[in-house]
């Protein structure tokens, strides 16, 4: 360069900066955006492919028919997949309650005797349930059903298949006591009980054990209990209103007809 021409352009430049470190400033903002886009590239590429992972099991728990999954994204802003826990199988309903036992069984109780569980035998109208001492004998059992009766239905006699017997009354109940303990080897009370001017009757009768001697051949109920029983509205409640003692029925000293 000419000394004139390097004068005049000594002019041009008077009153500006120093260059220093401009131009290795300008090479490392470009260094620092490519690390950003290079950054950004990885990013996305790791979402697409937790985004793969988490629809290939959704996908496949859907085909197995597994309970679904919970997707949650943790501070770092990472996908977790998180499986329901399996639902439990429901538990087993309960028995069903007996309503006459509910009734029967404290009664028995109060007499140091038991129901013993294995005897127990229902059917359509009717229930059975034999009874042993402290000492696992048996003493009898106790034996309930229900019937559908005639309008014109009545209480029967024993002694009088043709006669009608005049019933005992409590609350809307009305009952006649049937109660035959001369013969030690059977002794029997009975009850028959039904609603005012209702149609269904019930039966309830004790018997000891037969043939086992006086003690063991007393019913389990006393005839009051036997009774209270049959007078138990709980009682009539818990047979259903399509039951009626046919087939299998046991066999009442004194039947109801």
């Amino acid at each position: 360069m000419s000394g004139p021409l390097k004068q005049l352009l000594e002019h041009v430049l008077e009153g500006e900066p120093e260059l220093g470190d401009e131009v290795d400033a300008v090479f490392r903002r470009a260094a620092r955006v490519r690390r950003r886009r290079t950054q950004a590239v990885l990013l996305a590429g790791a979402g697409t492919a937790g985004l793969i992972v988490v629809l290939g099991y959704l996908l496949t728990a859907t085909l197995i028919e597994s309970p679904p999954a919970t997707i949650s994204t943790g501070a770092a802003g990472v996908v977790a997949v998180t499986p329901a826990a399996p639902s439990q199988a429901p538990a087993p309903a309960p028995p069903t309650a007996d309503g006459v036992l509910e009734v029967v069984e404290p009664l028995v109780q109060g007499r140091r005797l038991e129901v013993v569980p294995a005897s127990q035998r229902r059917g359509d109208g009717w229930r059975a349930y034999g009874i042993a001492d402290e000492q696992g004998r048996g003493r009898g059992t106790v034996q309930v059903a229900i019937f559908d009766v005639r309008r014109k239905w009545c209480f029967p006699v024993a002694a009088e298949p043709d006669a009608c017997a005049r019933p005992d009354h409590v609350g809307g109940l009305e009952f006649v006591r049937y109660d035959d303990v001369s013969d030690a080897d059977r002794q029997v009370r009975q009850t028959i009980a039904r609603r005012i001017g209702g149609n269904r009757a019930l039966a309830v009768m004790a018997v000891g054990e037969r043939d086992a001697g006086a003690q063991r051949g007393k019913p389990a109920l006393t005839g009051s209990q036997v009774e209270q029983v049959a007078t138990d509205e709980r009682v009539l409640d818990a047979f259903d209103a399509d039951e009626n003692c046919d087939d299998g029925c046991p066999a009442f000293a004194t039947p109801v007809r």
